[in-house]
């Protein structure tokens, strides 16, 4: 081994570093001594017979063993198997153990609760024999209703009604005593109903002030008190609570019928009666025949109409008050709506008639036990539940029918009126829609439709008066009676729709006005036609009226501040400014005619001919210019106007008195008619005068001709006449 061993070897040699040489020989020693071993233990097995038979029980050793570990095998199996039944079995013990325990306290609980429904028998006698008047006594009677509650509500257990011995005899008491308390209450509702009510049928007439009915506090006080036994005949007698919420309904109908109908008695006495023309049309008013009206004619404009005022200071023996029906009717919607809201209110407390779903349990404070027993058997029947939500329906059904009594009787002493109900019904009923008061609602809206349809009639009465008065008017001239009197109709109707701005009445209301006022013109345009319109008279009556009347229009209307109306105004002002327009052209045209035709046909000529060429024609030659101008001298055209003031007179002499102050911002010229027109027809004669001078120096530069008057003389001419 020693001489094998390389001793140098080339890592040596090149001086890298190496395992130690002692180690090497170690490691080669230790592989040798192994060799060896193996080698003697090979031999010695091999020279010995009984390793064979000692590896053969090795054999059957291993094997047995094996079998031995199946066998452990199942045997675990089988023990887990056997301890998971154990655990199951010692988890149903613990549970029988806790039902046990359970079932002992029910039973305990139970026993209790036996003796807890057993009603004492002085209790029964408080049920039977206990005022219920005295608050102390309704107290003492809730306490043992209390315990007759807890008997009955546990009887309804079909267990717990096995075991008590008294069941049939604490119903006999419940329907005893439901029964005497619907008697009891039956009559004080009617009592205190009429308590209330005293000598003056519930409402408060002071001397000086608005009617007010008498509120119901006292009455609602007193019935409050039974609300505990309330929810408990609720519960434990339908029937008998229905009878009792019937009763309850008649009796405060009854009362509210009577103080409603003493206010609108009340209110109906102070309102102040209108006069004959009762919405300041002048025609048209359901009260006057409409014929009678029209054949009478249109008023001049100059005629002094008789205020309606002066008649009604003449009645010192009359009855009637000095409030506006608008306003009376404010003060009847005033009280009746908060009286509608306040029992709407104290019939959800009295009677449970509410979405709280509260039960007598709940009320008296009773255990889980019975609150849970009242849950499950609460509620109504679906015909007691129609019953009690139609309950303003039946309290306050005489209501509509009053409400259009009087409303009909207040418009039958004032008419003009319906326009301020309207808007006070209107605004309550907004505030009726904001409380969710259907019946209010309802109510309010169905007078407000039937009181528009009776609007839209006033309204087609006084269109259809209109138009009769266009065809049975004989009276030509002058300012028409609708024109005259309508914007009285409008202050009235504006009068009563005062902060009304957000409501429709009052688009409704600018509607109608629309339609009367294009209704109103249409019929003059109509009337001004009658008298032959070809004809230079008839076209000068047709100009004259419309002038008139559509001056009287602007004159009153500019005064009124409201937005549609500007509009109606620039509309007459259309029509007056077309209309005055013709008939200055026509009176001018018969003392200037000569010259107004000579110098039309000049404009005709120029559209074809130069300037310079019109001498040339024979009708337009210069010694027919001096021809023309000759005939109108200074004197000439002075006494032409003299004779166009009276005849302008003339056509409006009585149309004097209605005068126009905004000169600045109306085309209408300021002053009475006879100012604007006259005013009109110097400015025509101006404008037209200024023509001819500029056509004859345009026309005529070498002819030396000139008019024989100027525009100053035209000025001293119409100043003379000036009003």
């Amino acid at each position: 081994m020693l001489e094998r061993y390389e001793w140098a070897s080339d890592d040596v040699l090149v001086g890298k570093a190496v395992r130690g040489t002692a180690d090497q020989i170690e490691a080669r020693l230790i592989d040798e001594l192994m060799a060896l071993e193996k080698a003697n233990v090979h031999s010695f097995i091999e020279s010995d017979d009984r390793v064979n038979i000692v590896l053969k029980f090795l054999d059957d050793a291993i094997s047995e063993l094996d079998t031995m570990d199946s066998i452990v095998a199942s045997y675990k199996i089988h023990l887990n198997a056997v301890s998971d039944d154990i655990a199951f079995i010692q988890s149903q013990r613990r549970g029988l153990q806790v039902q046990t325990q359970n079932q002992r306290a029910l039973l305990g609980e139970l026993e209790e609760l036996l003796q807890t429904v057993q009603v004492d028998q002085g209790a029964l006698q408080t049920l039977t024999n206990e005022s219920l008047e005295k608050a102390q006594s309704i107290q003492n009677l809730e306490e043992a209703a209390g315990q007759l509650y807890k008997a009955l509500q546990a009887g309804m257990d079909r267990d717990m009604a096995a075991t008590m011995e008294r069941l049939s005899e604490y119903k006999t008491y419940n329907g005893q005593f439901c029964k005497r308390l619907f008697d009891f209450l039956s009559i004080m509702f009617t009592a205190q109903a009429r308590l209330l009510l005293g000598d003056n049928d519930g409402v408060v007439k002071p001397a000086r002030g608005k009617p007010t009915l008498r509120n119901h506090r006292e009455f609602e006080t007193y019935l409050g008190r039974y609300g505990g036994l309330m929810l408990y005949l609720q519960e434990m007698d339908e029937t008998m609570y229905g009878k009792l919420c019937a009763a309850y309904f008649s009796a405060s109908s009854e009362l509210h019928l009577a103080q409603m109908k003493a206010l609108f008695a009340a209110c109906n006495d102070i309102i102040k009666k209108g006069s004959e023309d009762d919405d300041g049309f002048g025609v048209g008013s359901p009260t006057t025949s409409t014929t009678q009206k029209a054949a009478a004619g249109m008023r001049r404009a100059g005629t002094i109409v008789r205020s309606p005022l002066e008649a009604r200071r003449e009645k010192k023996d009359r009855t009637d008050g000095d409030t506006r029906a608008a306003d009376a009717f404010s003060i009847i919607l005033e009280q009746i709506g908060p009286a509608i809201y306040r029992e709407e209110e104290f019939i959800a407390d009295f009677l449970q008639i509410n979405d709280a779903e509260l039960t007598f349990a709940d009320y008296m404070g009773m255990e889980n036990y019975f609150r849970r027993q009242a849950a499950r058997t609460a509620g109504i029947s679906a015909a007691t539940m129609k019953l009690v939500r139609g309950a303003l329906d039946l309290i306050f059904g005489f209501l509509p029918t009053e409400l259009k009594a009087w409303l009909d009787s207040a418009l039958g002493k004032d008419a003009s009126e319906i326009i301020g109900i309207i808007v006070c019904l209107e605004r309550f009923l907004t505030d009726a829609e904001e409380r969710g008061n259907a019946f209010f609602t309802n109510l309010l809206e169905k007078q407000l439709d039937r009181l528009k349809g009776q609007f839209d009639r006033r309204v087609a009465e006084h269109i259809k008066s209109i138009e009769e008065t266009k065809l049975n008017s004989k009276k030509r001239g002058g300012v028409a009676p609708f024109i005259k009197y309508f914007p009285t109709y409008i202050s009235k109707l504006e009068n009563q729709l005062i902060g009304a701005d957000t409501l429709e009445i009052r688009q409704y209301v600018d509607q109608s006005y629309d339609r009367i006022v294009t209704s109103m013109f249409e019929a003059l345009k109509q009337m001004a036609k009658l008298q032959g319109e070809g004809e230079d008279k008839g076209q000068l009556n047709y100009h004259v009226m419309l002038i008139e009347n559509m001056h009287h229009f602007v004159a009153d209307m500019s005064h009124v501040d409201v937005g549609t109306v500007s509009t109606f105004t620039k509309k007459a002002e259309a029509i007056y400014d077309e209309n005055l327009s013709a008939y200055v052209k026509i009176v001018l045209r018969r003392p200037f005619a000569k010259i107004i035709d000579y110098f039309e046909g000049v404009e005709r000529l120029l559209k074809t001919t130069a300037p310079s060429e019109i001498s040339a024609n024979s009708a337009y030659s210069k010694s027919a210019l001096k021809k023309v101008v000759k005939e109108f001298t200074t004197k000439d055209v002075r006494k032409h106007i003299d004779a166009l003031f009276k005849r302008v007179e003339k056509h409006f002499e009585d149309a004097s008195e209605k005068t126009t102050t905004e000169e600045s911002s109306r085309g209408i010229a300021a002053g009475s008619v006879m100012v604007g027109v006259w005013k009109a027809c110097e400015d025509e004669l101006m404008r037209i005068t200024e023509l001819f001078s500029k056509r004859i120096t345009q026309c005529y530069t070498t002819a030396n001709v000139s008019l024989e008057y100027s525009t100053a003389d035209l000025e001293a001419a119409f100043k003379r006449h000036r009003t």
